[in-house]
């Protein structure tokens, strides 16, 4: 039978640390604080930008605010604690560099320049494209235009496939029939469709943040802890 709530621990800690049980507050830090700095530090942040990060994310998490509760209320178990911390801190991370982004462009506005020392007449700049995103979500949006933009390139018979067997759950023996091919030839364009659509999603998440380095497992992590969102305000 299967497990219902495989992280059904981590769900009883995070419990225990909203309760203010000294010992688990205590592992809370020591376990995952040098585990999220590590994994920021991977994605392009600065020893800096982890540590204010992280550091900001403890507080969030365990204490609540005149706006809003404690954020570690929001966890329900559906994936790893680690994974959930991951994605709240590196959605930080992705937020100020959009900040930090915007601050650079307002400045170069005031100073009548940017950085190639061509502004076009609308306001905008060569060589620069700007992803609308929400305000609040820049990792959700960012995961959304790279899978996107990824099925958007892959082949038409390969996206019916993978349709069909990830979304309609075909079997491979069902897929094989449909397709008028041997078991073998359809797991091989199963297996090679697929890993297609994850180097080209990844690609595209490059070439909108060159700084982040996620691999295909960190981008599976990531869209599982995201599935909710319910770590967002309402």
């Amino acid at each position: 039978m299967r497990d219902i709530d495989p992280h059904l621990d981590d769900l009883h800690f995070v419990q225990e640390c909203l309760e203010g049980k000294s010992s688990a507050l205590s592992f809370f830090q020591g376990n995952y604080r040098p585990k999220l700095q590590a994994f920021l530090k991977s994605q392009g942040a600065s020893l800096d930008e982890a540590t204010e990060i992280v550091e900001n994310l403890w507080s969030e998490c365990v204490a609540p605010t005149a706006t809003a509760r404690p954020k570690l209320e929001r966890y329900n178990g559906g994936c790893a604690l680690q994974s959930w911390l991951n994605t709240i801190a590196l959605n930080s991370l992705l937020s100020k560099r959009r900040r930090d982004v915007r601050w650079g462009r307002i400045m170069e506005s005031a100073e009548g320049k940017t950085k190639d020392g061509d502004e076009r007449s609308d306001g905008s700049w060569h060589g620069q494209t700007e992803v609308v995103e929400p305000e609040r979500a820049p990792l959700l949006a960012l995961m959304r235009f790279a899978i996107d933009a990824a099925f958007r390139e892959c082949a038409p018979e390969d996206f019916v496939l993978l349709q069909l067997a990830h979304c309609d759950q075909l079997k491979v023996k069902e897929l094989a029939l449909m397709f008028r091919c041997d078991i073998s030839t359809i797991s091989r364009r199963l297996r090679d469709a697929g890993e297609e659509i994850g180097d080209v999603v990844l690609r595209h998440v490059r070439k909108v943040d060159p700084q982040l380095d996620l691999k295909w497992d960190d981008f599976m992590e990531l869209c599982r802890s995201t599935s909710a969102w319910s770590f967002y305000e309402p």
